[in-house]
C-alpha cells in the first residue's frame, strides 16, 4: 500500500471511488475551484490509499478555526473519508487517517476533529483511533395550527452571492459567546459553494421592513425545513419561524441539527418538543494524546450547552 496526494493519482478513479463508496461525486473542476478559494485546504488537497495500482480510500485533511475557552485556535479537519467496499476492514482508512494526524501534529496542532454519522461503520473505526463524542444533535418538531396570525412587516428572499458578508456578520452576532464551530473565515462560504454550486439556494434572508434580521437554511427536497435559525433578536427568531411554518409540510414543521442550549431554549419556548439524539455525530481526538477527553469537551463548551455547529460547519 501507498499513500499519495490527490496530485499523484488520476482524477477520473477519484470521481469513481467517490461513486461507488460513498455515492457523491468528486470531479478535477470542483478540486480545482475549491483549492483556489478556500486556503485551509492541506497541500495536496487529499490523501489517497493506492493498493495494487488502484484508488481505494480518500480522507481530506485540512485546518480550520474554532473558537474554544481558551481563546480561538486552528484545529486539524478530516472530511471526505470512503473507503471501496471491497476494501472495508483491511485498514486502508485507518492508515490513511494517521497520515493525515501526522501532517496535523506537523503543524502544531492539538485536536483533531470530524462530522459522521453513528448508523455507518467508519464510526466505529474512528471510536477505536479514540475520537470522541462532542455533543448531541437533535431534531425539533411541532405540529402547526392551521390558523396563526403572520408578522406583516417580515418577509423572506433567497439568499445570493452578494449576501455572503450580511450572512456572516449576522452568524457571528449572534454565536457571541458560543464555543466549537462559530469561527468562520470569509473563504468558507464561498468555498463551500465552489464544491456545490446549488448550496445557496437553501439559504434565506429574513428581512424586516426591507433590512437583513437574519438568516436560515431550508432544504425540503431532504425534508428539512429549518435550519441553523440566525436571528439575533429573539422577537426577529420568534417571528421568523412563525412565517417559515406557514410552509411547513403536513402541517408538522421540524428543525435540523440542534445543538446549542441557546437554540433549544429558544425553540422550547415556541412550542417544539425536541427528539434525539439523531444519528449525526462530530467527534474529536487529541492528536498527541495530551488532553483527557473531560478537558476537551470543556474546552469546546459541552459541559455549558454553549458548544455550537451549524449545517455550514459540516464537514
Amino acid at each position: 500500500m501507498r499513500i499519495v496526494t490527490y496530485d499523484e493519482v488520476d482524477p477520473r478513479a477519484v470521481r469513481q471511488l467517490c461513486v461507488t463508496a460513498a455515492g457523491w461525486d468528486l470531479s478535477e473542476d470542483q478540486v480545482r475551484k475549491i483549492r483556489r478559494v478556500d486556503p485551509r485546504c492541506f497541500d495536496g488537497f487529499a490523501l489517497y490509499a493506492v493498493e495494487d495500482g488502484k484508488v481505494v480510500t480518500q480522507v481530506i485533511p485540512f485546518h480550520m478555526r474554532v473558537r474554544l475557552r481558551s481563546g480561538e485556535e486552528t484545529v486539524g479537519a478530516i472530511a471526505g473519508v470512503c473507503s471501496h467496499p471491497t476494501r472495508w476492514g483491511q485498514g486502508f482508512a485507518r492508515a490513511t487517517m494517521q497520515r493525515a494526524h501526522e501532517w496535523f501534529l506537523s503543524e502544531g496542532l492539538r485536536f483533531a476533529a470530524l462530522t459522521t454519522s453513528r448508523n455507518i461503520r467508519g464510526y466505529r473505526i474512528y471510536e477505536k483511533m479514540g475520537y470522541v463524542d462532542l455533543a448531541p444533535f437533535y431534531r425539533a418538531y411541532r405540529s402547526v395550527p392551521r390558523k396563526r396570525p403572520h408578522p406583516s412587516d417580515l418577509r423572506f428572499r433567497r439568499a445570493s452571492r452578494d449576501d455572503i458578508p450580511t450572512i456572516e456578520r449576522l452568524f457571528r452576532e449572534y454565536t457571541r459567546g458560543l464555543f466549537g464551530w462559530t469561527v468562520r473565515e470569509p473563504s468558507h462560504i464561498p468555498s463551500l459553494i465552489a464544491g456545490n454550486p446549488k448550496l445557496l439556494q437553501r439559504y434565506r434572508i429574513v428581512l424586516r421592513d426591507g433590512k437583513p434580521v437574519g438568516y436560515f437554511r431550508t432544504h425540503l427536497q431532504e425534508e428539512v425545513h429549518l435550519e441553523e435559525l440566525i436571528l439575533p433578536k429573539v422577537r426577529d427568531f420568534r417571528e421568523a419561524v412563525a412565517l417559515a411554518e406557514a410552509g411547513a409540510p403536513h402541517g408538522l414543521a421540524s428543525v435540523n441539527w440542534v445543538t446549542a442550549r441557546k437554540d433549544q431554549e429558544r425553540l422550547r419556548r415556541l412550542g417544539y418538543e425536541l427528539d434525539g439524539p439523531i444519528p449525526d455525530a462530530t467527534m474529536a481526538l487529541s492528536l498527541r494524546g495530551d488532553v483527557a477527553p473531560r478537558s476537551f469537551l470543556e474546552e469546546f463548551g459541552v459541559p455549558s450547552g454553549t458548544f455550537a455547529q451549524y449545517p455550514t460547519e459540516d464537514f
